[in-house]
């Protein structure tokens, strides 16, 4: 079995099957992971991935990185986006990944493919959005890193390191802890978001 093999497979035992979100966040961390000179097949501790959608990619993306929400490794942003960011806390440099077709719009890749399968879905035509399903994992798959993703590399700021809360507050209106700097301050009142915004 092939390295891209293992890995699929991993994330497809950690989403329930392979489908082209998978594709799309393990072609992207193994990418991602050897331009920042790391092995895709073992775990790296210098690693924070930074994902902008909730839907199948960021499984696959834990999948192979190893990054998790609990060990603050995995950050992810619903932004609705096939984007992903991916930093070496240890120097700053970061690999930022989203289809090609997203700003290509003259190249098929995963952009096409959705905007097809989502009007299949309003025509309640799910025989055919699961033969393009098939179609499009085999494509994902066998495009080139070139064709199917746009890649950009750039310095930024170390992120904050994970680990032990540096700050912890109460919330004045439902007395709950709240950790790491995420409370806002509204009239001189700590406040924690979700009270923040029910107001």
């Amino acid at each position: 079995m092939n390295h891209y093999e293992i890995l699929i497979e991993r994330a497809q035992a950690l989403h329930g099957e392979i489908c082209p979100g998978v594709i799309m966040g393990t072609r992207m961390s193994i990418t991602a992971m050897n331009r920042l000179g790391m092995d895709p097949l073992e775990p790296n501790d210098d690693l924070m991935v930074s994902v902008e959608v909730d839907r199948c990619m960021p499984d696959a993306i834990q999948a192979i990185t190893g990054c998790t929400v609990g060990r603050r490794t995995l950050k992810c942003l619903d932004y609705g986006k096939f984007v992903t960011n991916f930093i070496d806390v240890s120097t700053g440099k970061t690999i930022r990944i989203s289809a090609r077709d997203d700003k290509l719009r003259d190249v098929p890749g995963l952009w096409v493919w959705f905007e097809n399968v989502a009007e299949l879905a309003r025509e309640k035509n799910m025989a055919k959005v699961m033969e393009e399903k098939k179609s499009a994992i085999k494509m994902l798959s066998n495009m080139s890193d070139d064709d199917l993703l746009l890649i950009e590399e750039f310095d930024g700021e170390v992120p904050q390191i994970p680990g032990l809360p540096m700050d912890i507050v109460v919330c004045s209106v439902c007395g709950e802890h709240v950790m790491d700097g995420k409370e806002l301050h509204d009239n001189g009142e700590i406040v924690c978001r979700s009270c923040e915004n029910k107001s």
